[in-house]
């Protein structure tokens, strides 16, 4: 868990640095250092794949419990959208749970069984990475909460 939640911190904090330009990198073929995107779309995906996988026990967890009254049972899920620039994460600062968490986690996926896919479903999440390491929270403070769920037939 210690990992889990300084992996977070450490995404969040990159994902907004600002680029700037130093008159070492006209060097990048001696110094070997990769040539970035231009874009950060390649970026905002991969940043979509981790943040999945990171609150991938969540995500199954809210898939099932909708899922279950009406008699099935998600085994995973894929991105919405055939297009590789779509946005299956999104994070807002600011929300109304803010006295209780620091962010609101949008995760639009498409939960799958091992036949078919199940629909679009928009899960809405408030998140409080401080808590990912603690033991016995009281009930109304847990690392993550499933604030709202929107389901979208296929």
């Amino acid at each position: 868990m210690k990992t889990k939640r300084f992996i977070l911190i450490i995404l969040l904090v990159s994902s907004f640095t600002i680029s700037t330009n130093v008159a070492a990198s006209n060097n990048n073929k001696e110094n070997k250092i990769p040539n970035f995107p231009e874009a950060n779309r390649l970026n905002n995906r991969y940043f979509s794949y981790f943040i999945t996988d990171l609150y991938r026990e969540e995500i199954m967890e809210a898939f099932q419990s909708y899922y279950k009254s009406k008699g099935l049972k998600p085994t995973g899920f894929n991105p919405s959208s055939e297009d590789p620039d779509y946005g299956m994460v999104s994070i807002y600062f600011g929300n109304d749970f803010s006295e209780k968490f620091t962010y609101m986690l949008k995760v639009s996926l498409s939960p799958t069984t091992d036949e078919k896919v199940l629909g679009t479903d928009t899960l809405y999440f408030a998140v409080e990475p401080s808590r990912q390491l603690m033991k016995d929270l009281p009930k109304d403070y847990p690392p993550i909460k499933l604030v709202k769920y929107e389901h979208k037939e296929p």
